[in-house]
């Protein structure tokens, strides 16, 4: 396998190194993950790598040529030439958004083409996880009470899309000026032991989704929560959940919202037991 070849190992590959390290712009040298600026995806990221030993010295004889790889890539993705009238204590090469990787992290280094090609150690690259700013509504409960609760009576029966809570619980996201169609809701669902959302969760955080589709009409978008066994049966007496969400453009989260809470109480009344399905109603 050829020392060119960034698929071959780091003792292959590396083997020889007469190079520094890369740099980048924004990224702490000390930090072993090498933490990206956070627009690292929209702008790309900047190069630094410090004059070799054998840079050209005499005008208008040499031209050294840099290239800078990305680990499993075997195409350079920055170049740049250098003579003795560009000498600098460092140089900067920019490398364009679209030609760094769609992974959390990876490895990237140069070679130099001089007098002989030399190569350095790959330095580990990884995006910054910047949280989505919270500027959405929190998630609506159409099937509770003014109080927040959702039992096993329907609270709104002239709703002809009303639900029993053994049928789903249904969640309405609210439209924001911020929705663009094709964007997508991004639902986190969990039941918890108190009625305030808090305490110890009696359900794992599960995920749902929904595309927004009518943008011109600015309608919110719906979600059900089911089936009952797995997400709601959890919920008993003095229970609640929560429901947040993030919009999700182009399968990046862009906003968050606050958080929805609804309580829950399914204890059948005049009894000690707990509605699952109609049959109590009998």
């Amino acid at each position: 396998m050829s020392a060119d070849d960034p698929r071959a190992t780091s003792n292959d590959l590396f083997a020889g190194i007469l190079l520094d390290l890369p740099g980048f712009e924004g990224v702490d040298p000390l930090d072993p993950a090498g933490t990206l600026p956070p627009d690292a995806k929209q702008n790309g990221i900047v190069c630094i790598i410090n004059i070799w030993p054998a840079f050209p010295t005499l005008p208008n004889t040499r031209i050294d040529r840099v290239e800078i790889f990305i680990v499993g890539n075997p195409n350079f993705v920055a170049w740049a030439e250098y003579g003795a009238a560009d000498y600098a204590p460092e140089f900067h090469i920019r490398i364009r958004p679209d030609l760094l990787p769609d992974l959390p992290t990876f490895e990237i280094y140069y070679t130099v083409r001089s007098v002989n090609q030399t190569t350095s150690q790959p330095r580990r690259l990884t995006f910054a996880i910047t949280p989505p700013p919270q500027l959405l509504k929190e998630a609506t409960f159409p099937d509770a009470t003014l109080w927040g609760y959702i039992g096993c009576k329907k609270n709104n029966p002239l709703d002809p899309d009303a639900l029993f809570i053994w049928e789903g619980i249904r969640i309405l996201i609210p439209f924001n000026d911020l929705f663009q169609r094709g964007d997508v809701i991004s639902l986190a669902w969990q039941g918890w032991n108190s009625l305030n959302g808090s305490g110890a969760a009696l359900t794992p955080e599960f995920f749902f989704t929904a595309p927004v589709t009518d943008v011109a009409n600015k309608r919110p978008v719906l979600i059900v929560i089911r089936p009952f066994t797995a997400h709601i049966e959890p919920m008993r007496e003095n229970h609640s959940a929560t429901a947040k969400y993030l919009l999700v453009r182009n399968g990046i989260p862009e906003f968050s919202s606050f958080t929805g809470l609804v309580k829950i109480d399914r204890v059948i009344p005049g009894t000690s037991g707990f509605c699952s399905d109609a049959s109590w109603m009998k």
